[in-house]
């Protein structure tokens, strides 16, 4: 599979509501901005919410598109970022749908390029006891993460892997903040209980 470039390169406000209606009044190369700026939260999200034989660099790019049909329903509330991730989130629940997979699958291994937030080494000089207690700690959290319910894992996945804060994560689930907090809460005590009894 050819690698997705991977940028996402921070907007003033400003700056990309400016881009937004440019894009909005037919601007391709405003549009083509956006859309390259935000590339790397659609894959971290996809990639995350997708299991690992599906083709990454497609979803991205089929993001892509429904997000430019869909241009002229992007209200301006919330940020872009979270309006792309909503409909990242929906493309691949219905790539979910189509393949009849009702939760999602493990999360593969991070590649060195796009580093896991969670992942960890115990010390800077770990011994072959406390390397294997890291690896297992981080086996049971991706166990766990797994097994999190659909609306928990959504959460949990724009948090730590694509990097949305909880406004971005409400705008892109299309619920409030309150319910964000009370997702994300129960996702993280359940991940933390299990990486807690995964430790000898």
């Amino acid at each position: 599979m050819a690698s997705v470039a991977r940028r996402e390169t921070p907007l003033g406000h400003d700056d990309e509501r400016e881009l937004v209606e440019l894009a909005r009044g037919g601007d391709r190369d405003a549009a083509g901005e956006l859309l390259e700026r935000h590339e790397l939260l659609l894959f971290r999200t996809c990639r995350r919410l997708l299991p690992q034989s599906e083709d990454l660099e497609g979803a991205v790019q089929e993001t892509m598109l429904r997000a430019l049909r869909s241009l002229a329903g992007f209200t301006g509330e919330g940020s872009f970022g979270g309006w792309l991730a909503a409909i990242a989130v929906n493309l691949c629940r219905d790539k979910l749908r189509r393949r009849r997979l009702v939760p999602f699958l493990a999360l593969e291994t991070p590649d060195e390029d796009d580093p896991d937030p969670l992942d960890f080494v115990p010390s800077s000089e770990p011994g072959p006891d406390r390397v294997a207690m890291g690896r297992e700690a981080v086996a049971a959290m991706r166990r766990e993460v797994a097994r999190l319910p659909r609306r928990q894992r959504e959460v949990f996945a724009l948090r730590f892997f694509a990097g949305l804060d909880l406004e971005g994560i409400a705008g892109a689930l299309s619920v409030d903040i309150g319910t964000v907090k009370t997702h994300l809460h129960r996702a993280v005590r359940r991940v933390r209980a299990a990486v807690e009894e995964a430790k000898p």
